[in-house]
């Protein structure tokens, strides 16, 4: 004959058959993450790695696509972000107005300062100086003390002086922004404004000023493994050695002009032939 079971047996029961459910539901997979939000993601790390290569085109292409998928997942910040990647891709790709163009759309608040830092920049390369100094004027209100851009406002100050023969004005925002760069990870930052010091050094007369801060600079880019910048050190150091006299001029403009090459740079190539040829002297025809 069978036994009942008592009443405290059965709740024993339930409250283990609970336990188990309670289990379950713990050890239940996690959501993944949506197949296009990965997707969108995958675009803007690939569009990194491409940039950081120097395959700027590819990056281009990649940063579009994440900024269309963020845009369809209605994610504006995360769009308005690879819209201003795909636009400093284009920048380094040569296609400096459609870089602005870019630039210009983007409206989003929180990239507003960059995205005018950017336009400025391409202002720069365009030649378009007034416009340039618009955008600057425009950032500076924009960028209070201790703003995390004052470094890339002031090497954006120094590159305009520059160009508007201000050589005194871009020394000052060059060493600002040196100052402002100590003891954080901005290398290539760094190399920009030691390059950048030395041309207004060299600019205001200083030309033996000049030349340890291009040497700085070319070490830094060295480093970094940036042909185009390494290429354009030397141009610079050639024109400092140039100023000075020195017997070793057409050295560097042959090292630019052989970095130059190796990289397919066929601009600073033209200007590095170019250099050479004036401060070598005329091969005279033998008789």
């Amino acid at each position: 004959m069978s036994r009942a079971r008592s009443p405290r047996h059965g709740s024993i029961l339930a409250a283990a058959f609970a336990a188990l459910l309670l289990a379950a539901c713990g050890s239940a997979p996690k959501v993944s993450e949506p197949a296009l939000r990965k997707q969108a993601q995958e675009a803007e790390r690939d569009g990194a790695r491409r940039y950081a290569r120097g395959d700027y085109a590819g990056a281009v292409r990649h940063f579009a696509v994440a900024s269309q998928l963020q845009q369809s997942l209605d994610d504006p910040a995360a769009s308005a972000r690879n819209q201003l990647h795909q636009a400093r891709a284009e920048l380094a790709a040569a296609q400096a107005e459609a870089a602005l163009n870019r630039a210009k759309g983007i409206a989003h608040a929180e990239f507003a300062l960059d995205a005018l830092l950017l336009q400025a920049q391409a202002n720069l390369t365009l030649g378009k100086l007034a416009a340039a100094q618009a955008n600057l004027a425009a950032a500076a209100t924009s960028c209070a003390a201790n703003c995390p851009q004052s470094a890339s406002l002031n090497l954006l100050q120094a590159r305009a002086a520059l160009a508007d023969k201000r050589a005194a004005d871009a020394l000052r925002h060059a060493e600002t922004a040196l100052k402002l760069l100590q003891d954080k990870d901005e290398a290539a930052e760094t190399g920009n404004a030691w390059r950048l010091i030395a041309a207004a050094r060299l600019a205001s007369g200083d030309a033996l000023g000049a030349l340890p801060a291009a040497q700085a600079a070319l070490d830094i880019d060295r480093q970094l493994a940036l042909p185009e910048k390494i290429a354009r050190d030397w141009l610079l150091i050639g024109d400092v050695r140039k100023k000075l006299g020195a017997g070793d001029t057409a050295t560097a403009y042959q090292r630019a002009l052989d970095v130059a090459n190796a990289a397919g740079l066929q601009e600073i190539a033209g200007v590095a032939t170019q250099a050479i040829n004036e401060v070598k002297p005329p091969q005279g025809n033998p008789r």
